[in-house]
């Protein structure tokens, strides 16, 4: 079967996907169809329960959000101006080392303060990587623009960018070496490397840099869960004549004469799926760079593509704790911050501590409480993460999820165990307060969002990313383009503007800059 109805088709509902089709839908009235293979819409930003308790599987905060800000203004014209934040407390986030525990306000004068109270020596220093953190940060917005911006647009933001390009370009730990001399500190600067998927040795100081500065004044999580960002532009998306729809999962992009024209679609239909050839004159692919290129496109359709991918290496993989909890977390001392736990200070050692994960001795984790930032939960929930790499789960690849035996039960009753154990260490009672639990591993990652490997990141944040502009929301195939975090950086407000970013070049040389004039209208 082939239809022909829409002006533009999207792979993937990610928050990529979402931002391109409810933007073009919004501010071109085009009529786009959203593919997703899940049988939820929303990538990271859907939700799901358990027995009455209800958890996010991707958003734990989002920084930038204040009130006539361009990132709440795209929010809004994704959305359509339905979506409620609810500011977190004014300290965001504790980081816990041994003998060393750091807070960080919503303010970074404050937090340049905190971090002086430690560390009095390197003050100065302090307050001079917190002016680099700022000034990398706004040149890295532009210079993942200029990978798909008009040719004129480009070199005047590479031009203007050039001071930045040193700094953006070193390893974070290189930075950092080349900026303090206590080790401890490094480390607790690098404390949020979680959020971006690398250890310092490996990760780019822009991509670090941009993490950063997005939190310093504060951040922000959605009223009613990450569901209504989904729920909104959906929305958005079937107002202009639109439609998203689950259970299809793109089998190939078809390309005729060289171009791309359509998709050839699984759809999940009884035991046997109906397969259907969707058309359209623009198909904009949200299932990340590498699932793109190794999975939907013919051998040999896009060699600079394929290069890529496989240049730039696997991303992170996660391990999940999910909590329901019988009474507010606030009777141990929480208020809805985050906390991050490191058994030592050695980053990079912990990223590769997959077996200790296993063991049941993980060396860093990181809690969060979505119930306590969230005023429309209904029961108290936590969640404890890491990191582990897919190789130790891949005895159980190729089984169903929910089914994979006991052996594989027992490694996860172990794993949710030593993160238990971690954080009762510094919040002893934690444990007390558990009704129910469930891990999640890389295998799930894999099986519900279609990522190789049960990767969160997509495109590995290194230095090589920036310099050799791996992705651009162009690609080499006429009629194809990228969207999401491989476009532009890690996490939903990455993810966001790469939605951003694509919706740009669809609609004109223009098209960015009239993104951003509506945002400022929206957000006002």
């Amino acid at each position: 079967m082939t239809t022909q109805d829409y002006d533009a088709i999207v792979i993937g509902s990610g928050i990529g996907g979402l931002t391109t089709a409810a933007l073009l839908a919004r501010l071109r009235g085009m009529r786009v169809l959203v593919l997703e293979s899940h049988f939820k819409l929303g990538g990271f930003t859907h939700t799901f329960q358990r027995k009455g308790f209800h958890w996010d599987v991707g958003i734990h905060y989002i920084g930038g959000l204040h009130e006539g800000g361009r990132l709440r203004g795209i929010f809004d014209l994704v959305t359509g101006d339905t979506m409620k934040w609810q500011q977190m407390p004014h300290v965001i986030e504790v980081f816990h080392y041994p003998e060393l525990t750091i807070s960080v306000p919503s303010d970074p004068r404050e937090y340049a303060a905190e971090l002086a109270s430690h560390f009095p020596a390197e003050a100065d220093a302090i307050s001079a990587y917190l002016t680099d953190v700022r000034a990398v940060s706004a040149w890295y917005g532009q210079e993942a623009y200029s990978w798909s911006a008009p040719a004129a647009i480009r070199m005047g933001l590479r031009l203007a960018g050039r001071r930045m390009w040193r700094l953006g370009t070193l390893t974070t730990a290189e930075y950092l070496a080349q900026r303090f001399t206590d080790p401890r500190l490094r480390a607790v600067l690098a404390s949020q490397w979680g959020d971006y998927g690398l250890g310092p040795k490996e990760s780019s100081f822009a991509i670090h840099s941009l993490v950063v500065a997005h939190y310093l004044k504060g951040a922000f999580y959605p009223v009613g869960s990450s569901k209504t960002i989904a729920d909104g532009a959906v929305r958005v998306i079937e107002a202009a004549g639109g439609d998203c729809r689950v259970n299809h999962r793109v089998q190939q992009v078809l390309i005729e004469g060289g171009r791309a024209v359509g998709v050839r679609v699984a759809v999940k239909k009884g035991r046997e799926p109906a397969v259907v050839d969707f058309r359209a004159p623009l198909v904009i692919s949200d299932a990340g760079a590498l699932t793109t290129a190794r999975d939907l496109l013919p051998d040999g359709a896009a060699p600079r593509l394929t290069a890529a991918t496989r240049a730039a290496g696997p991303s992170i993989a996660s391990v999940v704790l999910y909590l329901g909890l019988k009474d507010s977390p606030e009777s141990l001392g929480f208020h809805g911050e985050n906390h991050w736990y490191f058994t030592g200070f050695d980053h990079d050692a912990m990223k590769a501590g997959s077996a200790q994960v296993l063991a049941g001795r993980p060396l860093g984790a990181y809690l969060s409480f979505p119930s306590l930032k969230d005023p429309a939960a209904t029961r108290h929930t936590a969640e404890i993460i890491t990191f582990a790499d897919y190789a130790a789960f891949e005895p159980w690849a190729g089984s169903r999820w929910m089914r994979r035996g006991e052996e594989y039960a027992a490694l996860k009753a172990r794993i949710g165990d030593g993160l238990l154990q971690l954080v009762e260490e510094h919040h002893p009672g934690l444990s007390d307060l558990v009704e129910y639990r469930e891990v999640s591993t890389p295998l799930t990652t894999e099986e519900l969002t279609g990522h190789p490997g049960g990767q969160i990141y997509g495109m590995p944040a290194t230095p090589e990313r920036i310099r050799n502009r791996w992705v651009p929301v162009r690609t080499e195939i006429p009629g194809l383009l990228l969207t999401g975090a491989d476009v532009c950086s890690p996490g939903v407000a990455g993810a966001l503007m790469g939605g951003a970013f694509a919706a740009g070049v669809v609609m004109g040389a223009k098209g960015l800059p009239e993104i951003f004039s509506a945002a400022r209208s929206t957000a006002r």
